[in-house]
């Protein structure tokens, strides 16, 4: 199979268990085809030399891709530094192909020594870099080593749909009771 085809194959297996779910007596209807996307969550495309591949140290337990600094960089305190990656990616649900978008999030050894991550959403759409705006929350200057583990990237679903501007908003329990509201 060449890279980026789809392909399809029989759909999976839909028995939830609900009441309302045909009985099995019911007349056999052919289930839908899903789209494969190679059967791959990322594709990455390295665009410098020295970029290396977003990892994953035990697939389908861990909740996100490991990416690395592409350069060595300084951290003042304070200050926002945009993080070279050298690599664009584009993620799609391992099944059913549809895109998936990425957030960028901090890795506990990051935290740790004070580095936060922040403004972490890839678009579904989005093929440029992948830069990790990361920020030293501590009082000294933190030195990354180029290749080290900075973040990473956790494939979401894109749920964005029309938007619809209207009167009236649905009751809920909550309502407009907003910070502090559920106690501490």
């Amino acid at each position: 199979m060449s890279a980026g085809r789809k392909t399809t194959c029989p759909a999976l297996p839909t028995k939830t268990g609900f009441p309302d779910e045909p009985s099995s007596d019911a007349k056999h209807v052919a289930p839908p085809q899903v789209v494969w996307w190679n059967g791959s969550m990322l594709r990455v495309k390295l665009l410098a030399e020295g970029a290396r591949t977003p990892a994953v140290a035990h697939p389908g337990e861990d909740l996100g891709y490991d990416v690395f600094a592409l350069e060595a960089v300084h951290l003042t305190p304070l200050t926002p530094v945009k993080v070279r990656t050298g690599i664009a990616v584009e993620a799609r649900h391992p099944v059913t192909g549809d895109p998936l978008g990425l957030l960028v999030r901090d890795r506990s050894s990051m935290a740790a020594r004070g580095l936060a991550t922040t403004g972490g959403v890839i678009d579904a759409g989005y093929r440029g870099e992948i830069l990790v705006l990361m920020t030293n929350l501590g009082a000294e200057p933190i030195e990354l080593a180029a290749g080290e583990k900075i973040a990473q990237m956790i494939p979401v679903p894109v749920l964005t749909g029309p938007v619809e501007t209207v009167n009236e908003l649905e009751d809920s329990s909550r309502a407009a009771k907003g910070f502090g509201s559920s106690g501490r």
